[in-house]
């Protein structure tokens, strides 16, 4: 069973910050050059530096999901970078929380526009040069909020839904073609964005009332993205890998 990356070239969206990172650091150790993307320089190239320094390839696209332009430029980037496009991460995203009655249209449109559109757009863009190749992984990131019931952030469930039936679509028409698509969906995790919207006192509750009594760590993720983007998995296509900790199929009893 093959699970290394070695030549493989990756994209990760929102690849310099929170899980994003997490999920960059891990197709690099694996053997994959790594270009990552967001909107702000600074993190993507604190990214970039330190993969280097490991003896890795590494490239920072800045680049807003929201336009068809930049994402267009960014995996032009990248195929003039490496040649090619073989894995695809579909990680950036936002989750503004606020009571449904509360959230304005504007926000709305947003939350949709980055977390749903901004995949089609990457994946749209990276398909057409995977499919000529004959080969390719497209992994997007969801949220429990996919599945379960959520207050307050009604906009980024119904995005993250939204992201999970465009996986089983997408491989119903990409594998044929050589390239599965397949999502990854992580547990509540301590980033900075969530800590500064929930506060550690919110992922301790959530942490403490799933089976494993904490928080999704980096490492958590790491085998089983590895896995998703290698050639051990070419098998597998539209479904969803939850390393969430048991939230989504556990009921919790305490203990």
């Amino acid at each position: 069973m093959d699970i290394s990356l070695d030549g493989r070239v990756a994209i990760v969206t929102g690849g310099g910050t929170g899980l994003g990172r997490g999920f960059s650091r891990a197709l690099s150790k694996a053997g994959a050059a790594v270009a990552v993307t967001g909107r702000r320089q600074e993190p993507l190239a604190e990214f970039v530096d330190e993969t280097e320094a490991d003896g890795r390839d590494a490239l920072a696209v800045p680049c807003d999901v929201r336009s068809r332009e930049q994402v267009e430029a960014c995996v032009q980037e990248v195929v003039d970078w490496k040649g090619s496009v073989d894995i695809l991460v579909n990680n950036a995203g936002i989750y503004p929380p606020s009571p449904f009655l509360d959230v304005e249209e504007e926000q709305w449109l947003d939350i949709m526009d980055t977390n749903v559109n901004g995949p089609f757009r990457f994946s749209q863009a990276c398909a057409r040069r995977m499919t000529e190749k004959g080969r390719g992984r497209i992994i997007n990131i969801l949220s429990p909020s996919a599945e379960l019931g959520f207050g307050f952030v009604s906009a980024y469930g119904t995005s993250k839904g939204a992201l999970a039936s465009m996986t089983r679509n997408l491989a119903a028409e990409l594998t044929p073609f050589g390239v599965t698509v397949n999502s990854l969906m992580p547990g509540p995790s301590a980033t900075d964005t969530f800590l500064g919207l929930f506060t550690q006192v919110g992922v301790d509750l959530m942490a403490n009332g799933l089976p494993v009594k904490r928080a999704c760590r980096d490492e958590d993720m790491a085998g089983a993205l590895v896995y998703l983007a290698s050639d051990a998995s070419e098998y597998v296509t539209g479904a969803t890998l939850a390393v969430d900790g048991g939230m989504t199929h556990t009921f919790p009893t305490g203990g």
